[in-house]
């Protein structure tokens, strides 16, 4: 016989089948069937007892993702699962509503916790759905969820807390317990996918025509870098591109991916994996009278001080742990209230601008060996950057434009961890680590045709540079209307040359400028909006993507409730049926936000 079982495997539909989702969810589990037939036929089974083994059981994926990580844990359950004889559907959570849920007989759910306890955008209107009164029963299915999150933000791991107490009363039955990841995930994350995997793929019927929901997304090889295993690209360009009388530092970046066989989407993530500033880590030494040469334990292993304190651990700021073990050891009765519950904005507001150099010294009574300084300290994190080029516009490139963090507190200098490592560390030449992070909801409208409104004050016009040169290299002929502000126009019009060359090529159809201190009245982004209020709800209204990329604390809460009011008044809409208006534009991926 020839190699016929490999030849025999398991079906999958091109994402880009011209079929309704519905139709989509029973041709998979028809083929699935048909497959599991087909492999029965091929082996000569002729009992029942052995087909039944062999059949192949759907297993649904979701994901919420803000920055890449939920999507890649997902993407390598999917890996494991297959390898336990589950095929699987791995989905974005915009991709699939609660009904299709309540009919997949085993559902694993991989989210993130946005900001300060958030849902991630992906996941805001299907939570919607399932968080209802009106959700459907999940009695017909095992499920099991993994959470991650960032122990130093309030609401810690709070989206997959709230899925999974939603599921369980639904009538969901849990078949593992859920499984709360700081940012330090992968080794948890990687215990919980094989314990839940071995354990759900033994619940459930063996029958092939249970129901799952199935991918209709894009899907592009993974990649072989991440945070374990980083690109080195190199640092071919390296520019300021605010004036120097600007009150601000802002720099443009271009990164070589010649010969790695990286590539990306317009609208996508670069990790940048960062180096402590030298001083910062000599101050660190000198508080704990310490030597960069004295072996510590790190991880089972004895390292160098320096080596750990550089760049392993997040020496700029503080964990919560440490920062409740400080009011503890110092017996500050001040500080000690501020961790009550009830406290968190008071907390927040006098940790602000403070790094541990501040609070070591402010609280010289709280002494710490260097061990235990360690063992309350958090891995050093990656930072996301949203990248502002097109790969298809700059082949083998990719551009950042970032903003440096520079400010006075306290009697002492501060500097931002990885803003500073690339505008005063790394130099033009230099390998510098890292890694890319998909962002399949905020990207340019697969219909050529279709009109962009985006919304980018700062550096949140890096991804619209991206999405506008996407445009150019695609020869795409929907109008484009840019947003842009900043404090000053002489001194902060990030890639003005560019824009304007843009905008008499006719490639911006419209672009309004909003800088903030040019008059006595500050005028923002909102402010441009709603002076063209009729034509901007006239751009929704013929179907146009609208963006915003930036400040997600204020901006982008300011610019969300101007679109409301617009669509209220233009549309002649009720408050509620503006938020209706707002739901059908997330759920037709019309409304995305890429925001910090």
């Amino acid at each position: 016989m020839n190699e016929s079982n490999n030849s025999l495997k398991v079906p999958h539909l091109p994402s880009d089948i011209p079929f309704s989702g519905e139709q989509k969810q029973w041709l998979g589990g028809f083929l699935a069937g048909l497959h599991t037939r087909l492999l029965v036929k091929e082996e000569g089974v002729n009992n029942q007892q052995t087909a039944a083994a062999i059949e192949l059981k759907p297993l649904t994926i979701i994901y919420g993702s803000q920055t890449g990580n939920a999507q890649s844990v997902a993407e390598d359950a999917e890996e494991l699962a297959k390898e336990n004889g589950l095929t699987v559907s791995v989905i974005d959570m915009d991709d699939t509503n609660a009904e299709q849920l309540a009919n997949c007989e085993r559902l694993l759910i991989v989210t993130s916790t946005y900001g300060e306890g958030e849902m991630p955008d992906n996941a805001q209107v299907l939570w919607d759905e399932i968080s209802s009164d009106n959700a459907p029963s999940f009695a017909n299915t095992y499920f099991s969820v993994l959470a991650l999150g960032d122990t130093n933000y309030d609401g810690y791991c709070l989206a997959g807390i709230q899925w999974d107490e939603r599921l369980q009363a639904l009538g969901a039955q849990r078949v593992v317990d859920r499984v709360d990841c700081d940012v330090d995930f992968e080794e948890p994350a990687n215990e919980w996918l094989t314990e839940v995997v071995a354990t759900i793929a033994q619940k459930g019927s063996s029958a092939t025509s249970t129901a799952s929901v199935v991918a209709t997304s894009n899907k592009k090889a993974k990649s072989k870098y991440n945070r374990q295993n980083p690109l080195e690209a190199k640092l071919i360009t390296k520019k300021k591109i605010t004036d120097v009388s600007s009150s601000k530092e802002t720099f443009h970046y271009e990164f070589s991916l010649a010969q790695s066989g990286e590539t990306y989407e317009a609208g996508d993530a670069l990790n940048i994996i960062s180096v402590n500033r030298q001083a910062l880590v000599d101050e660190l030494l000198v508080l704990f009278n310490a030597t960069a040469e004295q072996l510590e334990p790190y991880k089972g292993e004895a390292l160098p001080l320096s080596h750990i304190l550089s760049t392993l651990l997040e020496v700029r700021t503080p964990s919560k742990e440490f920062v409740a073990e400080l009011a503890m050891r110092s017996g500050d009765e001040q500080l000690a209230s501020l961790l009550l519950g009830d406290n968190v904005q008071a907390l927040n507001d006098f940790l602000w601008g403070k790094d541990i150099v501040d609070l070591l010294t402010l609280y010289p009574q709280a002494k710490f060996s260097i061990e235990e300084f360690i063992s309350l300290s958090k891995p050093l994190a990656a930072r996301a950057y949203s990248i502002s080029s097109s790969i298809k516009h700059h082949a083998q490139e990719v551009h950042l434009t970032i903003a440096n963090v520079r400010y006075s507190s306290n009697d002492r200098d501060h500097q931002g961890v990885c803003s500073t490592y690339l505008a005063d560390i790394a130099d033009v030449g230099d390998n510098v680590k890292c890694y890319f992070a998909p962002n399949k909801s905020f990207s340019v409208p697969e219909d050529t045709n279709a009109p962009m409104i985006m919304v980018g004050p700062g550096t949140g016009i890096a991804p619209f540079r991206a999405f506008l040169e996407e445009r150019i290299a695609t020869h795409a002929k929907g109008d484009n209307w840019l947003f842009f502000g900043d404090r000053n126009s002489k001194t902060d019009y990030l890639y003005q040359d560019e824009v304007e060359a843009m905008q008499a090529s006719g490639l911006l159809t419209k672009l309004d400028l909003a800088f903030s201190r040019d008059q006595a009245q500050k005028v923002y982004v909102q402010d441009r909006m709603l002076e063209n209020a009729k034509e901007f709800y006239e751009w929704l209204e013929r179907g146009a993507y609208f963006f915003i990329c930036g400040d997600a604390y204020h901006m982008a809460k300011d610019v969300d409730h101007t679109l409301h009011k617009i669509i209220e008044e233009q549309g002649g809409l009720s408050a509620e049926e503006a938020d209706e208006y707002v739901v059908q534009l997330k759920k037709q991926k019309r409304y995305v936000r890429d925001v910090y």
